[in-house]
């Protein structure tokens, strides 16, 4: 099982490398040295013109894969994860192991965990989603024609799941887990630095973008992007 972590410009600070021990840290050659002295031995590089914003590097991950091929890409700053009712769990890469294998005999191209920490809107009934989006920590199989959408600004991972839902008309969420990772409110109290962020300038913009892109399977309340409206049927 392969367990990528985009990253750029946070050697040192990434807490994801501290909670999952087998995973690889991708970054641009220009800052491989300074992430090997943190990472020794986990770190990969990309050439530098495949980096610079959150589509190409996670398309730069893509091809790190043989197409056919099941891996995990995780956001750099994972905090903790969460059994919603029982509370946290200590061996994050344990869960990570059991989806993957899950979607592996299931012939499953997209997966990944709940989107709210919030334990009233689990219902214990339905501990797994077969249309439902996640974000941050995805378990892709890389697929010739599906990749993140360069036009876009922001919601790239709206985007990508759309495409997977679009291709493989299901995926697989575990509803029963939540990974929390840090917010930008976090990064600013913690002098977090670097990442691959968008600007929040340009949200009007990418929600167009988004908008015009997928019409009404966008959710929008008050203006913002709020999640999205399956177009497949089902749990």
């Amino acid at each position: 099982m392969k367990i990528f972590v985009p990253s750029y410009g946070r050697a040192g600070q990434s807490t994801t490398m501290a909670k999952i021990p087998s995973a690889v840290i991708v970054v641009p050659e220009k800052q491989k040295t300074e992430y090997e002295v943190a990472y020794p031995g986990r770190v990969l590089a990309i050439p530098d013109d495949k980096d610079g914003n959150v589509a190409k590097k996670r398309n730069a991950v893509l091809e790190l894969v043989e197409y056919g091929e099941l891996f995990w890409m995780l956001d750099d700053d994972l905090v903790k994860a969460d059994f919603l009712k029982s509370g946290p769990i200590e061996d994050i890469e344990q869960i990570l192991e059991s989806v993957h294998s899950t979607m592996e005999s299931g012939g499953f191209d997209f997966g990944g965990f709940n989107v709210t920490s919030d334990p009233v809107k689990y219902a214990e009934y339905a501990p797994f989603s077969l249309t439902k989006p996640s974000y941050q920590a995805v378990c892709l199989r890389r697929i010739e024609g599906i990749s993140y959408d360069l036009s876009l600004k922001r919601f790239e991972d709206m985007d990508i799941f759309l495409q997977y839902l679009k291709h493989s008309k299901m995926v697989f969420r575990d509803n029963r887990i939540f990974l929390t990772f840090l917010t930008n409110k976090d990064k600013a109290t913690t002098n977090q630095k670097g990442g691959i962020v968008g600007n929040d300038l340009d949200h009007e913009d990418a929600k167009l973008a988004i908008l015009t892109k997928w019409g009404n399977l966008i959710r929008v309340k008050n203006g913002i992007v709020a999640g999205i409206n399956s177009p497949v049927g089902g749990p």
